[in-house]
């Protein structure tokens, strides 16, 4: 069995695979680059899985990590048929739809986070704040104005500039995939 240890682009990657003959296998775990060697690499092997690293307990649990030992378990898991796939599409159209969506969940997970922010910053100081001032200007700048606390009052501002530039990459992530859904 031979090892190989290459700088992770598609022509070093390739070249390797060129010089090997028979069956073709490409097993690897899911991460960042996956989906991008996915569509670049699955042409030339018969198979390729991307498996889960989270379902991979000998890999997950067991002893040190690092890329030569992880390499090694994952050809023992292979020959075993242990591994389980993660679907993968070559479609780059799909892919990039994909990552619009996954940007767009993030950013509002993170306008999530700063309301919430919001409103514990406003209970360690002992004040409800109504839920039409979280997300609305008019509301907000009146509300503000009421508050007898300059302290509470700039940190709230400060968040808000957060939450604001968040909620508008809301929006462009969501108008960016929903460009791409309807191709």
């Amino acid at each position: 069995m031979a090892r190989y240890s290459v700088p992770t682009t598609i022509p070093a990657i390739s070249t390797v695979l060129n010089s090997l003959q028979g069956r073709k296998i490409f097993a690897m775990e899911e991460g960042p680059m996956a989906g991008w060697l996915y569509r670049n690499l699955n042409e030339k092997v018969e198979k390729f899985i991307v498996s889960e690293p989270r379902r991979n307990k000998l890999i997950t649990c067991e002893g040190d990590r690092d890329d030569r030992i992880d390499s090694g378990k994952l050809a023992v898991l292979l020959r075993g048929n242990f591994l389980k796939a993660v679907h993968h599409t070559s479609d780059s159209h799909r892919a990039h739809l994909k990552h619009w969506i996954n940007l767009y969940h993030d950013r509002v997970r993170d306008a999530v986070r700063y309301i919430n922010k919001i409103r514990a910053c406003c209970r360690m100081h002992g004040i409800a704040i109504p839920r039409k001032v979280v997300r609305n200007n008019v509301h907000r700048r009146q509300w503000l104005s009421g508050l007898d606390s300059p302290v509470l009052k700039v940190q709230l501002k400060m968040l808000w500039i957060g939450y604001d530039a968040t909620e508008e990459q809301v929006v462009l992530a969501k108008r960016q995939f929903s460009l791409l859904a309807r191709k």
